[in-house]
C-alpha cells in the first residue's frame, strides 16, 4: 500500500487508482483484508460487533488524519467511508443468510483500503483527532445567548448540562453540500451508539500483546464522533450562524507534500 509517487496535486481520481493498481499493491490490500475475520457462527452480535468497527475506523481515518498545529483537513472520499458505513446495518437487516452478510462486509474492507491509497496512505493520529472540542459551539453562541429563567433545571449554556447535538442538526440543515448532512447524519447515528465509550474502550484501539495499535489509542473514548462533527461544522461551515460554506479537502492529505502550501 505503498503511495505512488511523486506526488502529483492534480492528478484525477482515476488516475490515482489506475497508478495504485500496479507494484503489488492489489495483492497486498488483499492480504490485509483478509485479516479481517468474520465469525458466520456470531449471529447478530458478530454483526453489530463488525459494524462498530467499521463506524470507528471511518470516523478516524476522516477526523483524524490531519496534521497537527495546521488547518483541519477533511478528506472528500475519506467521508463517504462515514456516509456508506451509515447504509451497511440497513443492508444487513435485508439479506437473508449470515453467509452473505459476512461477504458484505468483507467487500467493504478493500474499497476502504483502496481508496486509502489514493489519498497518499494518511496516518491516524489519535491525539489529534482528541485535541479537538469534546463540547463543539457554533461562532458566536455565547455572545448571542439569554440568560435562562431561574426555574430552569441546570444551565443550557454549560458545557456540563446542554448537549451540542440540537445546534449542530438544527445548523447543518441548511448546508449548501448535502455531503455535510450526510456525514453528521453518520456521526450523531454513532454517537448515540458508541459515545459513552471509555478511554481505550474502541474495538483495534489494542492488539493482542495489549499495545497500542496507534499511539494514543488508549486514550480515545466515545467523543470522538462529536468532536469529529464539531471538525465538519468548523471546516464546512455553520451556515445558519453566519459562518461562510467551507470545502472538503481533495489534496490526497497522505502525501506531506500536499502539505507543503499553506494550510
Amino acid at each position: 500500500m505503498t503511495p505512488v509517487m511523486p506526488y502529483d496535486p492534480e492528478a484525477l481520481l482515476s488516475a490515482r487508482f489506475k497508478a495504485a493498481c500496479a507494484d503489488g499493491r492489489p495483492a497486498e490490500i488483499r492480504r490485509l483484508s483478509a485479516l479481517w475475520q468474520i465469525d458466520v457462527y456470531g449471529g447478530q452480535a458478530e454483526l453489530d460487533d463488525k459494524v462498530e468497527e467499521l463506524l470507528w475506523t471511518a470516523t478516524l481515518l476522516l477526523a483524524g488524519t490531519g496534521k497537527r498545529g495546521r488547518k483541519p483537513r477533511l478528506d472528500f472520499f475519506l467521508m463517504h467511508m462515514v456516509t456508506a458505513t451509515l447504509f451497511v446495518p440497513s443492508l444487513l437487516n435485508v439479506i437473508p443468510s449470515m453467509e452473505s452478510k459476512a461477504t458484505l462486509l468483507r467487500a467493504f474492507v478493500p474499497v476502504l483500503l483502496m481508496y486509502l491509497t489514493v489519498r497518499g496512505r494518511p496516518r491516524i493520529d489519535p491525539g489529534l483527532i482528541m485535541s479537538y472540542p469534546a463540547v463543539p459551539r457554533p461562532p458566536n453562541s455565547a455572545g448571542n445567548a439569554s440568560a435562562p429563567d431561574a426555574s430552569a433545571i441546570g444551565d443550557p449554556h454549560s458545557t456540563e448540562d446542554a448537549s451540542p447535538w440540537p445546534a449542530i442538526v438544527a445548523s447543518v440543515l441548511h448546508a449548501p453540500d448535502a455531503h455535510t448532512v450526510k456525514a453528521i447524519r453518520s456521526l450523531y447515528y454513532a454517537a448515540q451508539r458508541y459515545g459513552r465509550t471509555p478511554p481505550g474502550g474502541a474495538f483495534g484501539a489494542f492488539d493482542r500483546e495489549g499495545r497500542e495499535t496507534h499511539d494514543g489509542m488508549g486514550q480515545v473514548d466515545g467523543t470522538v464522533f462529536l468532536r469529529a462533527a464539531g471538525v465538519v461544522m468548523d471546516t464546512l461551515g455553520w451556515v445558519s450562524y453566519g459562518q461562510k460554506a467551507g470545502s472538503w479537502d481533495r489534496s490526497a492529505l497522505g502525501w506531506d507534500d500536499a502539505w507543503k502550501n499553506g494550510d
